[in-house]
């Protein structure tokens, strides 16, 4: 699954203008993919109630100095984290049209991760490829 994450994780990086960090973070706080800074790494998983009581498309925004980071749910379980030096307004519409266009492999994700945690809570081994 880890290929999988980091090959949809580069496309969107390649989607998004200017300097940005990512996180990839299901609602339980297990960390997919990251590319933070050292600064800020350590706090994606203080993000994790937030995101479950989110619905998919809705978002949060965190303004800094000079960026902006915003917490998108992409699927039922995952959320994008994004932190960049682009304007808000652009970042939000790069976000959702990222959403809809990998739609499909969130899903994907979403399954394979919901079914890796069930073979975890009974001692099976994880799902480490495609099954579906």
């Amino acid at each position: 699954m880890d290929k999988k994450v980091d090959e949809l994780m580069g496309k969107i990086k390649s989607a998004i203008p200017g300097k940005s960090y990512l996180a990839l973070m299901d609602e339980e706080g297990k960390i997919l993919y990251n590319n933070f800074h050292s600064g800020l790494n350590g706090n994606i998983k203080n993000f994790a109630p937030a995101i479950k009581t989110m619905d998919v498309g809705d978002y949060q925004i965190k303004n800094y100095p000079k960026s902006c980071l915003i917490i998108y749910k992409v699927s039922d379980r995952l959320a994008l984290i994004i932190e960049s030096y682009v304007k808000e307004g652009l970042l939000i519409f790069t976000l959702k049209n990222i959403a809809q266009n990998f739609r499909e492999q969130f899903f994907e994700l979403d399954l394979m991760q919901m079914f890796s945690d069930m073979l975890e809570e009974e001692g099976e081994v994880k799902i480490t490829e495609q099954v579906f």
